[in-house]
């Protein structure tokens, strides 16, 4: 049998795990990356170079400490690194991450009863608990339809380690004595994987990134093609009408009645205009990332009470009743700008959709402390919303072209842009509705920031 120095195999490992760490620094440098994913990253990789050092540099026949040392730090370098694989396509959550660590944690906490036993249990227990946190990391990969190619190929390879790992396993258990660092080929193989592998997943990380922000500028493409095509769409037709009205009031000889209607026409045209574009323009920023949040105490009942009042002219229009069922501050924890706008949508939707001599309420549903939320609703007496467009309706691909009930043109865009206010807020939004019956919009904030 053919002797292999597994001693060196670390030190060269931990050599090349140096070269990793100054390359995904310079990546940082470089692109100017601010993901928390890729610090934890790169953590794992200095963990493993003092991993790979005290496996090199330990006596054959260790003590309880320093067993229980490498078996911990190579229990988080896996975890950290499955981790970062796994969820790369997350926004990092701490709360999450902490959830998470709890597996490494109960496992270490497991070998402690192991740290005595003779180095082949040690080898069983420790290749054990490795396998089972790399099939849990494959089991997510490949289970998820939404990761990427390169993530299910991972997710392979990663089977494939618990695989080998489960093989050390029993090549330990098979062994009636063995020491640490046995030439037998069923111990020894499975470890060169290890370290092998060691040096693939930096770059599986990699062209996971890489496939990452194709698909992000692949969404952007997508998403200025829409904005293109609403504009070119939505935007022509309205302002033609205000150009026609703009003639006919101007060249014409027309009488007093009509020149009221239209006024009438000219001002609903010229509001619908802009609201319109005033969506377009926050959805694309919304889109680039150019609107910051920036969340403060805010009372929600004056940003309706603002609303009602900027309506007005048009509730008399159409006269529709307009009214809010709470007189009391009510705070929440939210960003104003985007807030207004969610609620400045919702109530020109409402009056949109509400025929003549309609009623829409502003309704305070829930004020729930121990939630952290509240909650609530502007209901309509309107046309309401048939079921398909209903499922469509927040389909970020999707632009669905419906008429108010006196012709004015909606695109669904402002329910999309308060999907993702309301998200960036930690709110949600949920619809109601049947034809002839009416709509009822319900949305939740965050009372404190949690």
């Amino acid at each position: 049998m053919i002797p292999i120095d597994v001693k060196t195999l670390f030190l060269f490992s931990a050599a090349a795990n140096i070269f990793i760490i100054a390359l995904f620094v310079t990546y940082i440098k470089l692109y100017k990356v601010k993901n928390p994913i890729i610090s934890i990253f790169i953590l794992s990789r200095i963990l493993g170079i003092f991993f790979l050092i005290m496996l090199s540099t330990r006596d054959s026949i260790p003590s309880p400490i320093n067993i229980f040392l490498n078996t911990t730090i190579n229990l988080f370098i896996v975890f950290y690194e499955v981790y970062c694989i796994s969820f790369i396509e997350k926004k990092f959550n701490l709360k999450h991450f902490k959830q998470c660590l709890f597996i490494p944690v109960v496992f270490s906490v497991i070998l402690i009863y192991f740290s005595t036993s003779s180095t082949n249990i040690r080898i069983i227990a420790t290749s054990l608990s490795v396998a089972l946190i790399y099939a849990y990391a494959s089991y997510i990969l490949l289970i998820n339809r939404r990761k990427t190619k390169i993530q299910h190929l991972t997710g392979f390879i990663f089977t494939l380690a618990a695989v080998f790992l489960s093989f050390r396993a029993l090549g330990a258990y098979l062994e009636t004595k063995i020491s640490m660092f046995s030439t037998n080929y069923i111990l020894v193989l499975p470890l060169i994987f290890f370290l092998i592998l060691n040096l693939i997943i930096p770059l599986l990380l990699i062209f996971i990134l890489k496939e990452k922000d194709n698909q992000k500028l692949n969404e952007l493409i997508k998403s200025k093609d829409n904005f293109f095509s609403i504009i070119a769409h939505d935007l022509k037709g309205p302002l033609g009408g205000l150009q026609q009205i703009g003639e006919l009031l101007w060249l014409n000889d027309i009488s007093d009645e009509k020149r009221e209607k239209l006024t009438k026409s000219l001002y609903q045209n010229s509001k619908n205009t802009f609201n319109l574009l005033d969506n377009l323009l926050k959805w694309a920023n919304t889109n680039a990332g150019l609107i910051i949040y920036k969340p403060n105490k805010l009372n929600l009942y004056k940003i309706i009470h603002n609303n009602i009042n900027l309506f007005n002219s048009q509730v008399k229009l159409k006269n529709i009743s307009l009214t809010c069922n709470f007189k009391q501050d009510l705070f929440v924890y939210a960003d104003y700008d985007m807030i207004d706008t969610i609620i400045r949508n919702l109530i020109s939707n409402a009056i949109k959709f509400t025929k003549t001599n309609g009623k829409i309420e502003i309704i305070l549903e829930e004020i729930n402390p121990n939630l952290n939320i509240c909650r609530i609703s502007i209901a309509d007496s309107g046309v309401g919303i048939n079921k398909e467009t209903l499922h469509k309706i927040f389909e970020i691909n999707t632009f669905i072209s419906t008429f108010g009930t006196d012709n004015e043109k909606g695109t669904g865009l402002g329910l999309k842009l308060c999907k993702e206010f309301l998200t960036i807020n930690k709110g949600k939004i949920n619809i109601n509705s049947n034809l002839q019956e009416g709509t009822k919009v319900s949305i939740s904030l965050p009372l404190e920031n949690n």
